[in-house]
């Protein structure tokens, strides 16, 4: 991929206890758009409720729900049995899984910590 262009699988999750969507993966394709909509529709059909592969995808249940031509919402569940419950309770999750081509790229700027004026040094701040 010259110049870092490319095609790129997206892949959010929601995290935290207010279950904001984060942008959990970036994942590098080698290859074209078809090979991209190809691997992200695989991961799809074999991923956990982080977005990453698993070696046994038949322990999970899912949906998946094709949103568009290179988007996916997968639902996930899995079972578990719960001892206060005494039953078996199945968690459910989703993930958001999409093929981007990347259109630009730029490093973050250098950050310099501020110089220490009278004030800060005064207070035995840095």
């Amino acid at each position: 991929m010259s110049g870092g262009k490319g095609w790129w699988i997206l892949v959010e999750a929601p995290v935290g206890v207010d279950s904001r969507w984060e942008l959990s993966r970036v994942i590098a394709v080698d290859g074209g758009r078809d090979q991209a909509v190809a691997q992200a529709a695989e991961l799809a059909r074999e991923c956990d409720e982080s977005g990453r592969e698993v070696h046994n995808p038949e322990a999970y249940g899912r949906r998946v729900f094709r949103s568009g031509e290179v988007d996916w919402l997968v639902e996930i569940g899995r079972p578990y049995w719960n001892d206060y419950a005494k039953k078996v309770i199945t968690s459910k999750s989703h993930v958001r899984i999409s093929v981007a081509e990347l259109e630009h790229q730029s490093e973050a700027p250098h950050a310099e910590p501020p110089a220490k004026g009278r004030l800060r040094r005064a207070m035995g701040m840095s």
